[in-house]
C-alpha cells in the first residue's frame, strides 16, 4: 500500500511540474519546437540589444529591431557591442546544421539569447520576439528552435492591371517580413480582358510599369516605377529577408508591347 501511495505522490509531483511549464508562445507561423521553462522575463527600458564585435550584419539587424520597437512601442532600446548581461537581448551567429539557412534558436532565461547559423535566421528570430512583445512585455522563459518547412514562402501582386504605389509595396514587404515570408513577385505588365472593352484589343487596357530607356513611350503614363527606385526597393527588401522577383509577363500578357508597335 505504501508503494502505491508513493507512486501516486510521485505522479502528482510530475504532473505539477508539467503544469508549471510555460505554454508555447503564439506566433505566426507557429514555432517548430518549444521547451517551456518557468517564470517570465520582463522587457523594460534597461533592455539592450547586444551584438558581438566585428559583426556588421548583426549590428545592422540590431539597428533595424530598435527602429521596429520605436514604430511599434514608441520606445527605442539601446544598442551595444560586446557581451550581454541580465535583461539584454543578445544576437549571435552559431553553427547548427539542423537549423538550416533560415532557422534560429532563442533561449529566454534571465536574458534573451538569439542565435542562428546565418544572419537571415537571426532576423527571422527578431520577428518572433517582436510578435511576442506585441502581446506582452512579459516573455515566458523557455527554449525555441524554429525553422521553415518551405524554402520559398511568397506572394504575388499584379501591378500591371492596376498601378500599386511604391509606398504600398514597401509596406507590404514589412508585413511579409513580420511573418517570415521571403519572396515577393511583382507583376509589372498585363492587360485587361477584351470582352470588357467592346471585344476590341485596340481598346483594351494594358500597361507596362517599369521605366524603359530604349522605349520610353512603352512605360505606362498612369503609373510606373523608375529603374533606380525599383533597384533601391529590391535592396531594402533584401535587408528584411525578402527577395523581390520582378516579372515581365510575355508573351501571354504582351498587349502593351503590341500597342506600342501597332
Amino acid at each position: 500500500m505504501k508503494r502505491i501511495y508513493s507512486l501516486i505522490a510521485l505522479l502528482c509531483l510530475v504532473l505539477q511540474g508539467i503544469a508549471a511549464q510555460n505554454a508555447k508562445p503564439f506566433v505566426i507561423p507557429e514555432l517548430k519546437e518549444w521547451k517551456g521553462g518557468t517564470g517570465e522575463l520582463t522587457l523594460n527600458e534597461q533592455t539592450r540589444i547586444v551584438y558581438p564585435k566585428n559583426q556588421p550584419e548583426l549590428q545592422r539587424i540590431a539597428q533595424m529591431v530598435a527602429e521596429d520597437c520605436k514604430a511599434m512601442f514608441n520606445y527605442t532600446p539601446a544598442i551595444a557591442e560586446g557581451k550581454g548581461q541580465k535583461g539584454d537581448i543578445i544576437l549571435a551567429l552559431k553553427k547548427d546544421k539542423k537549423l538550416g539557412k533560415e532557422g534560429y534558436a532563442i533561449n529566454i532565461s534571465d536574458r534573451i539569447t538569439l542565435s542562428a547559423p546565418e544572419a537571415v535566421g537571426v532576423y527571422w528570430g527578431t520577428r518572433t520576439l517582436l510578435q511576442m512583445a506585441e502581446q506582452s512585455f512579459n516573455l515566458p522563459k523557455g527554449e525555441i528552435r524554429d525553422f521553415p518547412d518551405y524554402g520559398i514562402r511568397g506572394f504575388m501582386i499584379d501591378c500591371g492591371r492596376k498601378f500599386i504605389p511604391m509606398h504600398y509595396l514597401r509596406d507590404y514587404v514589412k508585413i511579409m517580413a513580420y511573418y517570415k515570408m521571403n519572396c515577393f513577385q511583382i507583376h509589372l505588365n498585363d492587360n485587361g480582358f477584351k470582352q470588357y472593352f467592346g471585344n476590341d484589343w485596340n481598346k483594351t487596357y494594358s500597361a507596362f510599369r517599369l521605366e524603359s530607356e530604349l522605349f520610353p513611350e512603352l512605360t505606362a503614363k498612369d503609373g510606373s516605377y523608375g529603374k533606380d527606385e525599383f533597384r533601391q526597393f529590391q535592396k531594402d527588401a533584401a535587408k528584411m529577408g525578402v527577395n523581390i522577383i520582378p516579372e515581365i509577363d510575355i508573351p501571354a500578357h504582351s498587349l502593351a508591347f503590341a500597342h506600342y508597335r501597332k
